[in-house]
């Protein structure tokens, strides 16, 4: 009796479970193209890498590239290298080079998606984005690949070799290579710094001794130094700037807006290539045989040397950059305003307003000269024990000590460089360590006044500043305390 109770429990779990898959299957739809369609969902979505073919990148004699920007080949020069066919001889990108070797020595299926495709459209390979034909050395073998659309999911990327219908999906990082044009792989840095040989080399192959920037929007050169008080490991100066400006007028330079303009030499990239291996007559289309500006750096490392051309635009019409012409590499380069300092830079936009920036107890005489009067201060001492004296009379440090802030301050608020004889209003000469600098003031008749620095007319300032350092020569005498405004 027992026995037949347990043989009913079982039978109605047994019913019971096949009725809730019955309710399953009539929830599901319960057909066989509701059962079709999840298994070529679970097919389409299921991860089966496979390498199809795994070659010595070594072994790869010609690459062959057709895309939407026209076609080329990948040679091999000699053991370790390989060049664009049409550009051997110019500058190579190492990590490109090596990165469509290594693309089309293995190729890996990470799915199948479709074993056996009536309809190679639908990836996008009855017209595919790159058509790649690698060709190996050792064997003569060759693979011929075809780079269709990108897969919904993400990161993977339409593939199939070139005569089969078996639709692969791939990762796009290792395809996406394929589609770049032939100016992908030649090297877009122009000048990087030399390194040192060995570990006994010490020289720094990063001392730029000049630069001269020339243009046609200006009628001068800017020169910009080496300040050779850097080497001088007892100095004292108010430079921060590993350079001075010594043309069209000089000044230390301020150190953060005249950073760019020095460096950014090292490791100079353009934005894109124009033109490989340009004649004489593109030179000129693109600006270049007649150029805006150039520039040139004396460097410890080795020289460089930059022509400006015309400039390029946007769809808009607005100016993005400039074409470029580096010395010794036969390529017109596209170099974005950004990355191009030396084309628009002027001199006041990268030096301090002070016109001098002497340290004062680097300082050992000042003399002032006015229509009335000469007065010759001399000075000595350092911070503890600072001393002035004028006609032997002590003047009070700390009032001149501000008297020469105010000196410091005289502005250069207008760059200025129309010969100018007249006689000055008032000359400040300072005498140093370092030499001499001696500064004029001359009234221009429009509120300001002309500054004439070491004979070459330079700048010009509010005439406001100038008449107030003349009623500060008779405050410093009276011992009455110096006004820093104007």
């Amino acid at each position: 009796m027992r026995s037949n109770v347990k043989l009913l429990i079982t039978g109605a779990a047994v019913l019971a479970v096949l009725a809730a898959a019955v309710v399953l299957l009539n929830v599901m739809g319960g057909d066989e193209e509701q059962e079709e369609a999840v298994s070529e969902t679970t097919a389409s979505t299921e991860t089966l890498s496979r390498l199809l073919y795994d070659k010595d990148p070594a072994q790869i004699e010609n690459i062959h590239v057709s895309n939407s920007s026209g076609e080329y080949d990948i040679v091999k020069y000699d053991d370790n290298s390989w060049f664009v066919k049409d550009f051997i001889g110019l500058p190579h990108s190492a990590v490109a080079v090596n990165d469509i070797c290594s693309s089309a020595a293995t190729f890996t299926s990470q799915q199948v998606a479709s074993e056996n495709a009536e309809d190679m459209s639908v990836y996008g390979l009855d017209a595919p984005r790159a058509d790649v034909t690698v060709t190996f050395a050792d064997s003569g073998d060759t693979k011929e690949l075809l780079i269709g659309n990108d897969s919904p999911s993400d990161g993977l990327t339409y593939a199939a070799f070139k005569g089969e219908n078996t639709v692969y999906a791939v990762n796009t990082s290792d395809v996406d290579i394929f589609l770049n044009d032939r100016f992908y792989f030649l090297a877009k840095t122009v000048y990087t710094q030399k390194q040192a040989t060995d570990e006994n080399d010490t020289t720094d192959y990063s001392k730029i001794t000049s630069i001269t920037i020339s243009r046609k929007d200006i009628d001068y050169d800017i020169v910009l130094e080496y300040d050779v008080r850097q080497d001088d490991a007892d100095a004292i100066y108010g430079n921060s700037s590993s350079h001075v400006m010594t043309s069209p007028v000089s000044l230390d330079l301020n150190p953060d807006t005249s950073y760019n303009v020095i460096n950014d030499v090292f490791d100079l990239t353009a934005t894109e290539i124009a033109v490989a291996a340009p004649t004489d007559e593109i030179l000129e289309q693109f600006g270049l045989a007649d150029p805006f500006g150039e520039v040139s750096f004396d460097i410890t490392g080795g020289d460089f040397y930059l022509l400006m051309g015309n400039e390029y635009y946007d769809e808009s019409g607005k100016a993005l950059g400039r074409y470029c012409y580096a010395d010794g590499i036969d390529i017109i380069y596209m170099f974005d305003y950004s990355t191009l300092p030396w084309a628009t830079v002027m001199p006041l936009d990268i030096t301090m307003s002070m016109i001098t920036g002497t340290y004062i107890y680097s300082v050992n005489t000042i003399e002032i000269e006015t229509a009335d009067n000469d007065t010759l201060f001399t000075l000595s001492g350092g911070s503890d024990d600072f001393t002035v004296q004028c006609d032997d009379e002590l003047v009070t440090a700390d009032n001149f000590k501000d008297f020469y802030q105010y000196i410091l301050r005289a502005p250069a608020e207008e760059l200025y460089l129309e010969e100018c004889t007249d006689p000055a209003d008032i000359t400040v000469t300072i005498s140093h360590e370092y030499g001499v600098d001696k500064i004029e003031f001359i009234n221009s008749a429009d509120r300001k006044s002309v500054i004439r620095l070491n004979g070459r007319t330079s700048f010009k300032c509010r005439t406001a500043y100038v008449n107030r350092l003349i009623d500060n020569v008779q405050k410093l005498l009276n011992g009455e305390d110096i006004v820093s405004t104007w």
